[in-house]
């Protein structure tokens, strides 16, 4: 009678795990993001990366050693009931090679550069109090990929350039 119970529960446990994996409750971990990016998407391993996780959002930019050739990675982490980041959207455009290209996803934004408008900025600032809140210092000329949570409903993202020329974002691609 014992054995039945044992057999039934591993059953039961085995059907748990496989239901999680079929309803993509199980995602990639943070550490192993930029490893699923390279192999799913067939990322060069030489190209170099900037990354930058938070909480709910990954987003990954590979990029040549000559600037010219480029894939992002965009991981949401869901809310709810699911473990880890799922694959959004990747792939390469002419904005994120000549400008900045933002993608919006409500309560983050990432932020995605080959950098040639030499971004050295980027203040998170409420509109509300006019208080800087979070600075990201970037290199002039090195591409970029940032996530940035959304703290406050009227925030808005100030890009400047090493003179401190403000900067604008070439296109936002709002959540759909």
């Amino acid at each position: 009678m014992k054995k039945s119970y044992i057999i039934s529960a591993i059953c039961l446990l085995l059907l748990v795990i496989f239901t999680c994996f079929n309803l993509s409750t199980i995602g990639v971990s943070r550490d192993n993001l930029e490893r699923d990016a390279r192999k799913s998407q067939k990322i060069n391993d030489r190209w170099q990366v900037s990354k930058s996780v938070t909480d709910n959002l990954g987003v990954l930019l590979f990029y040549d050693e000559h600037l010219n050739d480029f894939t992002y990675s965009i991981y949401l982490n869901r809310e709810g009931l699911s473990f880890g980041y799922f694959f959004r959207s990747g792939g390469s455009t002419s904005d994120i090679l000549e400008g900045i290209q933002a993608f919006d996803y409500g309560n983050s934004i990432a932020l995605i550069s080959i950098n040639k408008v030499n971004v050295a900025r980027i203040e998170c600032v409420s509109e509300d109090s006019h208080k800087k809140g979070k600075v990201y210092t970037v290199e002039p000329g090195k591409p970029f990929a940032i996530a940035i949570p959304i703290t406050d409903s009227n925030m808005t993202i100030k890009i400047y350039d090493q003179d401190g020329n403000e900067i604008p974002i070439t296109t936002i691609l709002p959540y759909d």
